[in-house]
């Protein structure tokens, strides 16, 4: 990495890093969104099931952790999903205060019918795996040495 000093920030603001990621994920974002919608899904709700379907069980903190937000945002998102019969969630401990967060039946059945809409997006982006994965880690090595600043 060049020292700072020696960084030449673009003048046009499509030259920018920032502008490009910026766009780059509102563009994302709302693809999924449009596949979503006949789901009754936000895409805040996709991500969210999707974590509980890698890991069932997780706690409330867990999935904070997970989805890199604070409780304030997950919960709304999950009493949605609680109230739509996709999860259950668990209060456990011997005071009650960590809940755990387990897929339902409806949720299961939610995750077979939204299996393709990742695949449907990626195949639409026109990468190759290698160039797809590539960005995955490119974009992880970011998120980490801009959140450390």
């Amino acid at each position: 990495m060049k020292k700072a000093d020696q960084i030449q920030v673009p003048a046009a603001l499509a030259d920018r890093l920032s502008f490009q990621l910026y766009v780059a994920s509102r563009a994302m974002v709302g693809a999924y969104r449009r596949k979503l919608l006949e789901f009754d899904l936000t895409y805040p709700q996709y991500l969210t099931m999707h974590a509980v379907w890698e890991l069932d069980g997780r706690t409330v903190s867990e999935l904070c952790a997970e989805l890199d937000l604070d409780s304030g945002t997950v919960s709304p998102i999950l009493a949605r999903l609680e109230a739509e019969g996709f999860i259950a969630r668990e209060r456990v401990g011997t005071d009650g205060r960590q809940v755990r967060v387990f897929c339902t039946e409806r949720g299961q059945h939610l995750k077979e019918q939204v299996l393709l809409v990742p695949l449907d997006i990626a195949s639409s982006i026109e990468l190759s795996d290698e160039d797809y994965a590539a960005l995955c880690r490119l974009l992880g090595t970011l998120r980490n040495a801009v959140r450390d600043m």
